[in-house]
């Protein structure tokens, strides 16, 4: 008896067994472990993932870039800063 026949395929819990037979060692171990499915995992996991697809928007595409040919406005650029003069201090070195 492998795991795949006692375990739940969608919450990966232990099924009820079908008789006292089916109370093994490695039924008792799972069980511990994992715990008992509650039924109606599939029907739970396909209500969710139909709510998913409502609620998630449909991505809109994105704008196509417009070239600037040299009319209208250009972009502003940052003004470069002078580097900082240390008080006087020598250039740290990075070692590697």
């Amino acid at each position: 008896m492998g795991n795949e026949s006692v375990l739940c395929p969608v919450c990966q819990r232990v099924l009820p067994a079908s008789g006292k037979e089916s109370y093994t060692p490695l039924r008792g171990r799972l069980i511990v472990t994992n715990g008992y499915c509650a039924g109606g995992c599939a029907e739970r996991a396909e209500q969710t993932q139909q709510t998913q697809q409502m609620v998630r928007p449909q991505a809109a595409p994105s704008p196509a870039p417009v070239p600037n040919h040299g009319h209208g406005r250009q972009p502003v650029q940052p003004p470069v800063q002078a580097p900082m003069q240390g008080a006087g201090r020598a250039p740290l070195r990075v070692v590697r």
